[in-house]
């Protein structure tokens, strides 16, 4: 006997785990986007939105935020719109000098992976 996933295994509910993606993706992208730009970065969509939300946030100015606040703000901005937002505590270490954490929020099963670019130092920084 074989093991059967439903989540990956099962075209209904790969499709309808698809369809949620993009509907809160919908709602979510926009004010995401406006919190990550007052932080200093750019928000862009990453992956197949099949399953979970990938998302990665790059530094657009010179003295963008530290990752936390950032973080933060947009756990604030899901929060608004799915109820909840937590950050898992374990940050990972990713391809690059790339950190990445998952928000699970208060919508279905479908987290929200983050992966954070780093900054560049700027002249004057220690």
């Amino acid at each position: 006997m074989t093991d059967f996933d439903v989540r990956k295994d099962s075209p209904a509910v790969r499709r309808a785990t698809a369809a949620f993606v993009a509907s809160l993706l919908e709602d979510l992208l926009p004010p995401m986007r406006l919190a990550a730009r007052g932080c200093g970065y750019a928000l862009t969509i990453h992956g197949s939105q099949a399953r979970d939300i990938d998302l990665v946030a790059i530094p657009w100015i010179e003295r963008a935020d530290d990752p936390e606040l950032l973080v933060a703000r947009l756990c604030g901005v899901i929060a608004g719109v799915t109820g909840r937002a937590l950050p898992m505590k374990e940050w990972a270490d990713k391809p690059h000098g790339r950190r990445a954490v998952t928000i699970i929020h208060g919508a279905h099963d479908a987290e929200i992976d983050l992966s954070i670019i780093p900054r560049s130092p700027t002249r004057g920084d220690d």
